[in-house]
């Protein structure tokens, strides 16, 4: 089967170099050429020589270019891409066809997903190459999403955007792109992916240790009536009060109820890991709720937290936690 598929696929190869030539009073008939060179990357795929196959489906797909069939001429390097990337595990390869595939659907005008999609492919190709590549195909597919206007069928990949940050550290770019996902669930009005959206991005700013901006933030959200109403608007309130307040009990507290064990596991993850800088845990008060006494807390039981812009471990009593980060 293998070497018959193998001599099917070199008859295909000649007749579509035939086609591609011309004569002396003949042009290159690159329809047909696109057709053979299709037809002898399948055969050679099934001939499991998936170079070769990777090879005509890119030379398949130039000839689809010179007649115009922009569509087919994309899903050849889609194919040739996800050869390269399966079977060849040639990862250089199989972005470089990813990207032109995304190219071509684009161009195409009405495959703006499979676009947005062949970006994501190319990003999820490079994640252990180069971090910042990564990230530089992934918000090229989200760009995508939002110039055409897109965002509502985007919102799984701006989240494997912002686990992608957040397993790399990179929690400013992380925001940044949680803004942005609020932002296209506002505008498509998604109001449930909207307010975990919320929700996500006041706790990445208090892991940052920017509590200014988040209480801003909090603000900004309030002017949103379904929001306010909305249980996580009131986590987000409460977080923010705990943070101010350096209480870290209470913001562990509210850290493992459901508002914010029900987001994504990544966000999940930050939001039980935060420690607030010089925070000290406060003992269990007694049932009348008075306050207890506590060397350098105020009268209310709590110490005004400081913070300097960077994500710190806490000074916790009685806790040797000095090894759980934040990621």
């Amino acid at each position: 089967m293998e070497s018959s598929s193998l001599k099917l696929a070199q008859s295909f190869l000649k007749d579509a170099q035939k086609a591609s030539k011309g004569g002396w009073f003949s042009k290159p008939e690159w329809d047909l050429a696109a057709q053979y060179l299709d037809k002898a990357a399948t055969a050679f795929k099934a001939a499991r020589h998936y170079e070769e196959a990777a090879g005509c489906y890119a030379q398949a797909s130039d000839a689809y270019v010179q007649i115009n069939a922009v569509y087919l001429a994309a899903k050849c390097y889609e194919n040739a891409a996800t050869l390269a990337d399966t079977q060849l595990k040639d990862h250089e390869k199989a972005i470089a066809y990813y990207s032109r595939a995304s190219d071509l659907y684009r161009s195409q005008g009405a495959a703006a997903d499979k676009a947005a999609e062949m970006m994501e492919s190319a990003a999820k190709a490079c994640e252990d190459i180069d971090t910042n590549r990564t990230i530089q195909l992934y918000d090229n597919a989200l760009s995508i999403y939002e110039n055409e206007d897109r965002g509502r069928f985007g919102v799984e990949t701006f989240k494997r955007t912002i686990r992608y940050l957040l397993d790399k550290g990179r929690l400013s770019e992380a925001v940044d792109i949680q803004m942005r996902l609020s932002a296209v669930c506002e505008r498509v009005n998604n109001r449930f992916e909207l307010n975990k959206s919320n929700l996500s991005a006041i706790i990445m700013l208090l892991a940052f240790g920017d509590s200014v901006e988040a209480g801003k933030k909090l603000d900004e959200f309030g002017q949103d009536v379904t929001f306010i109403r909305s249980k996580e608007a009131a986590a987000a309130e409460q977080l923010v009060q705990a943070y101010s307040d350096g209480d870290q009990d209470e913001y562990a507290r509210i850290a493992g109820d459901h508002p914010v064990t029900s987001l994504d596991t990544a966000i999940a993850r930050v939001a039980a890991k935060t420690r607030i800088p010089g925070a000290r845990r406060v003992e269990p008060r007694a049932a009348n709720s008075a306050a207890v006494a506590v060397t350098g807390l105020s009268a209310s039981g709590k110490q005004q937290g400081a913070f300097n812009g960077n994500i710190a471990a806490t000074e916790v009593q009685d806790n040797d936690d000095d090894d759980d980060d934040l990621l």
